[in-house]
């Protein structure tokens, strides 16, 4: 009985500092959306190849008011493509309305715009390097539905 009252403060404790370090953080943690992304600011790459090593990044749209997620991205020709698998979600709706972006790769944020691809041919061509990178497929209907937002850095 003694260490459920221990065990329940300690857990109250963790989450409380959990939380406050969230609160402070700025940009996305896991599937937890942030504000604005921190780092220094570079030049856009001749090249988006180094992200083939780099799992997750963060982009933060809505400027006026940052909101920042994480989600996957893949380097396709000479450009990052970002998948949105849910157009109904609050940063894809964010890129609707004002397409203005900033991605965190590692520590380093690139300025730019996502910008919906319309294109057939690029997108399953982007769809091919996605399964390659992630070794994920979407189902039929979701490569139908599926929208994706190309990001240019300027």
């Amino acid at each position: 009985m003694q260490s459920n009252r221990v065990a329940r403060p300690t857990i109250l404790g963790i989450l409380v500092l959990f939380a406050s370090g969230l609160a402070g953080c700025g940009g996305p943690f896991v599937m937890i959306p942030g504000g604005q992304l921190s780092g220094p600011v570079l030049s856009a790459p001749s090249s988006w190849s180094f992200t083939d090593e780099v799992d997750t990044i963060q982009i933060e749209t809505r400027p006026a008011d940052p909101y920042s997620v994480n989600v996957w991205g893949t380097a396709s020709g000479s450009d990052l493509y970002i998948a949105c698998g849910d157009p109904t979600s609050q940063w894809c709706e964010n890129l609707r309305a004002n397409s203005t972006a900033r991605v965190r790769i590692g520590e380093a944020i690139y300025r730019g715009s996502a910008r919906l691809v319309e294109d057939p041919a690029t997108r399953e061509r982007v769809l091919v390097d996605m399964k390659k990178k992630y070794d994920f497929e979407p189902s039929p209907e979701d490569k139908t539905r599926a929208e994706l937002f190309v990001f240019r850095a300027e």
